[in-house]
């Protein structure tokens, strides 16, 4: 019991879905550690006049590696880009994130680069949280909104980096799964029920009006881009932190069932920072990619309202069709939107998700190879399209949200030019 409570007294908000213990939870807890977060804060605030002090309050709605990377990853290569542009004196910069690490792989990677404080480091965090924004001392949460913040994503480099142990770790978990032969490697990860019933519905309330698994896709529309990518010498790899269960045989053949089979958080990081560029069904699998500067397939993506943060990257949308018409809803109306293949109310009794095809994964896929291969030739028709849809994105979400680089795939957007 008395274990329990201690437990509950560093981790209650994730522990406790009732508003009023977390309330009283919350008033606990700053009554603990204001004192001590005062002498913390009259400590830094005298270090900040000599350099400024900034503590990065993560999301932790849900325990998410897109909240980490979007918060931290975003936040640092803006300092790096002040620094080198503005000749601004780089921040003492505290990550503070208050619930369970995602992958304590990635963590402990950011935890070498600043101060990183999750559920190993209770107690700093518990003084962290309180500190107070007096003289040069920030507090932020959640990320930064800066009109050109992705085209900084693009410009800086990663932060990240492995040491000399985790280069051998990862050639290991290399020869594993391929063999003594240096293999070519494609990520592939889709969202799956088990990821949300382990992670949403464990950790975060879902809204009645909220259907999470209508718009999924069906991992068999993925299986002919994984064979297309044998025939060109690349090996693919199934990702997910909470898979449904081990692929069929027929699908083994072409793709390597990792997710399955040898999953760990590092395997994760590695693979993910290692691969030739990943394809994400309807899933975030890409972040970790994205903060090493990699290529992202996004497909069946159920909102074109954020985009991804690669500039190389190629995203395919579901598609709506209206029940009452029988006919394909225009790009503009899935932009504003947003969350509409997760809204019960409209796909019971409005519209209809269409989601991506076989042959339109494979096609995009394709794209992505020969782009990296500098292979790729675009028509004026490419380019045109391409012109008209970012001239759409552009007048309709804010620039912050939005990377200037992103391309829906070109067959895709060919396909369906009269969405426009």
């Amino acid at each position: 019991m008395k274990r329990s409570l201690i437990r509950y007294f560093f981790y209650g908000n994730s522990l406790t879905n009732d508003s009023y213990l977390r309330i009283l939870y919350l008033f606990a807890r700053f009554l603990f550690f204001l004192p001590i977060s005062i002498v913390a804060s009259f400590v830094l605030g005298i270090f900040s006049l000599f350099r400024p002090v900034k503590i990065l309050l993560l999301r932790c709605e849900i325990s998410k590696v897109s909240f980490i990377i979007e918060d931290l990853e975003l936040s640092l290569r803006i300092e790096s880009f002040n620094s080198k542009n503005r000749g601004s004196k780089k921040p003492l910069i505290f990550a503070v994130l208050d619930c369970e690490s995602p992958n304590m792989a990635l963590t402990q990677m950011y935890d070498r680069v600043v101060p990183f404080f999750d559920d190993q480091k209770l107690f700093l965090r518990g003084i962290l949280r309180y500190v107070l924004p007096i003289l040069q001392i920030r507090r932020q949460y959640g990320p930064s909104k800066r009109s050109n913040r992705l085209t900084i994503w693009s410009n800086e480099a990663p932060i990240l980096s492995f040491t000399n142990a985790e280069i051998a770790a990862g050639a290991a978990i290399e020869r594993q799964l391929f063999g003594e032969k240096k293999a070519q490697f494609v990520c592939l990860g889709i969202a799956e029920s088990t990821y949300y019933q382990a992670k949403h519905l464990n950790e975060h309330d879902v809204d009645s009006q909220t259907d999470l698994y209508a718009c999924m896709p069906n991992i068999e529309s993925y299986f002919d881009c994984s064979k297309f990518l044998t025939t060109q010498g690349i090996q693919t790899i199934r990702m997910g932190q909470f898979v449904e269960g081990p692929l069929k045989d027929s699908a083994r053949e072409d793709l390597i069932d990792y997710a399955s089979t040898m999953r760990s958080e590092f395997g994760d990081v590695w693979l993910l920072s290692n691969c030739k560029f990943v394809v994400a069904g309807g899933t975030g699998v890409y972040w970790i990619s994205s903060a090493m500067n990699l290529p992202t397939v996004l497909t069946d993506s159920y909102s074109i309202y954020h985009t991804t943060f690669g500039p190389n990257d190629l995203v395919l949308p579901q598609l709506a069709k209206s029940k009452r018409t029988n006919k394909l809803l225009p790009f503009k109306w899935i932009i504003e939107n947003r969350e509409w293949a997760q809204n019960r109310k409209l796909i019971e009794n409005e519209v209809e998700i269409i989601k991506n095809t076989s042959q339109e994964i494979s096609e995009v896929v394709s794209e992505m190879n020969e782009r990296i291969d500098q292979k790729w030739q675009e028509s004026n028709e490419d380019r045109e399209l391409q012109d008209r849809f970012r001239k759409l994105i552009k007048s309709m979400v804010p620039e912050w949200r939005t990377q200037p680089g992103v391309r829906i795939g070109a067959a895709f957007l060919r396909r369906y030019k009269e969405l426009l």
